[in-house]
C-alpha cells in the first residue's frame, strides 16, 4: 500500500498572524565547548568530526585544540597547535586534512604568516609552505577541491585585499587576483561546490558587500549585499548548495541569520542563532548540520549550539498547506516524489551534505533512481522561488 508523508502543515491557529516570528526549533544547545570561554578561535571540520581551539579567553592567548563528536555530543582535548599561542587564525580543510595559519598574539609586532597541517587520523600536526602575503590576522579562508584559498586580513601596516591559493599536491602557494572590495579585516568566506565567496568586515566602515570567486577563470563577481546589517567578526559556513552567516558586530553584537542561494543570488533570513548576541565566535558544518559556539559578547562564551536547516521555521511555511509524498518509503532507490509545487528544483543529499541528485521540477511527480546509490538516510528538498520543503528517504 502506499505510504504518503505531508512534512508541513501550517497551524490554523497561526493562520491569521499579521507577523510570524521565527521558530527557534532550528537551533538546539549542544555540550559546552571543552576547553575555556575565549573569542577569535579557529573552527573546523574534517569528515565527522569537528574541531575549536586558540582564540583569547579571560587570562591568556591560546594554542590548546578540541574535537567535537556530533554522534556523542562530547568534546576530546587533541594536541595543542604547535605553532605560538594567538587569535584569529584561519582555517581550510582538503580532504581527511585540515590547514590553519596565520593570527596575531597581541602586540603590535607579532603577526603570524605561518601553515601547519593536521591530521586528524594520526593526531599529528607538521608545519607546510609559510603563506607568502604579509602576516597578518581577521583574515578569511576556504577550499575548493585540492585547494585552499586565503585573503584579505589586517597587517602590521594596514588593511589588506590580496588573495591567493594554496595547492595540496605541491606544498605551493599562487597569488590569484586581488578581492575586488576594499581592503578589510574580519570578514566571513566559504564556498559552495566550485565557487567561493567572501564579504562583510570592517576596515574605517562596516561591509556587507559579496563577492563570488572562481578559480578556473580566477575573476571575481559581485553578487547581493549580506541580508543583514553591515558588520565584521561574524561567522560562516556552508551546507550543500546553501551559505549561512550571522552573528557579528555592527556597533553592537548580533544574533541575526542568514541563508545565502547562490543560485538565486539572494539572502533569505533564517531563525537567530540559538544563543545570546556576539561577535568572534567560532564555526563550521558537517554534514547536513551547522554548529557556532565561543565568542564574546558581554563576556567570554564557552557554548555551542547545533543548527539544523531542514528543520523549517514558521517563517518559512506557506500561507496554505504544502504536501511532499515519497514513496515507497524506504524504498529500493527507485522511488516517486509527489508535491503540490509546479515550479522549482529538486535537490538531494547524503547525511555527509553532498549533492548526488538534482533536476528542474516538470510536473507534480518525479521518479527518482538512486539504486547506484550507497544503502541508508538521504534528504530530499524542494526549492520553489521562496521556500524550501524537505523529506527524508530511506534506501534499503
Amino acid at each position: 500500500m502506499k505510504k504518503t508523508f505531508t512534512i508541513l502543515v501550517l497551524l490554523s491557529a497561526i493562520c491569521g498572524l499579521s507577523s510570524i516570528t521565527y521558530s527557534q526549533s532550528t537551533w538546539t544547545q549542544k555540550a559546552n565547548f571543552g576547553g575555556s570561554g575565549r573569542y577569535g578561535a579557529v573552527g573546523f571540520s574534517v569528515d565527522t568530526k569537528g574541531y575549536i581551539g586558540t582564540g583569547l579567553d579571560a587570562s591568556a592567548y591560546k594554542k590548546d585544540m578540541w574535537e567535537y563528536d556530533p554522534s556523542q555530543d562530547t568534546w576530546t582535548q587533541k594536541a595543542d597547535f604547535p605553532g605560538a599561542a594567538r587569535r584569529h587564525t584561519v582555517a581550510f580543510t582538503i580532504g581527511t586534512k585540515a590547514y590553519v595559519g596565520l593570527g596575531y598574539d597581541g602586540t603590535d609586532t607579532t603577526y603570524y604568516k605561518d601553515f601547519w597541517e593536521y591530521d586528524p587520523s594520526s593526531g599529528l600536526w607538521s608545519q607546510i609552505t609559510d603563506f607568502p602575503g604579509t602576516a597578518r590576522f581577521g583574515a578569511v579562508a576556504f577550499s575548493i577541491g585540492t585547494k585552499g584559498y586565503v585573503g584579505t586580513g589586517k597587517d602590521s601596516a594596514s588593511m589588506t585585499k590580496d588573495f591567493y591559493e594554496w595547492d595540496q599536491g605541491s606544498n605551493t602557494w599562487t597569488q590569484k587576483a586581488n578581492f575586488p572590495g576594499a581592503a578589510r579585516t574580519r570578514a566571513v568566506g566559504f564556498s559552495v561546490d566550485t565557487t567561493g565567496f567572501i564579504g562583510l568586515g570592517y576596515s574605517s566602515t562596516y561591509y556587507k558587500d559579496f563577492y563570488e570567486y572562481n578559480p578556473s577563470s580566477d575573476t571575481w563577481l559581485q553578487k547581493t549585499d549580506f541580508g543583514g546589517t553591515a558588520r565584521k567578526s561574524a561567522v560562516a559556513f556552508s551546507i550543500g548548495i546553501k551559505g549561512y552567516a550571522g552573528t557579528g558586530n555592527d556597533g553592537a553584537d548580533k544574533k541575526d541569520f542568514w541563508e545565502y542561494d547562490p543560485s538565486l543570488n539572494s539572502w533569505t533570513q533564517m531563525a537567530d542563532f540559538g544563543g545570546v548576541v556576539r561577535h568572534c565566535a567560532s564555526a563550521f558544518a558537517i554534514g547536513t548540520k551547522g554548529y557556532i559556539g565561543t565568542g564574546i559578547g558581554s563576556s567570554y562564551k564557552n557554548d555551542f549550539w547545533e543548527y539544523d536547516p531542514t528543520i523549517v521555521s514558521i517563517n518559512e511555511l506557506s500561507s496554505k498547506e504544502i504536501k511532499i509524498s515519497v514513496y515507497p518509503n524506504p524504498s529500493s532507490g527507485k522511488f516517486t516524489l509527489s508535491s503540490e509545487i509546479i515550479s522549482g528544483k529538486i535537490v538531494i543529499y547524503n547525511v555527509m551534505g553532498e549533492i548526488i541528485f538534482q533536476s528542474t521540477i516538470v510536473n507534480q511527480q518525479s521518479t527518482i533512481d538512486l539504486s547506484s546509490k550507497p544503502k541508508g538516510i538521504y534528504f530530499v528538498k524542494i526549492y520553489d522561488s521562496e521556500k524550501i520543503y524537505s523529506e527524508k528517504v530511506v534506501i534499503q
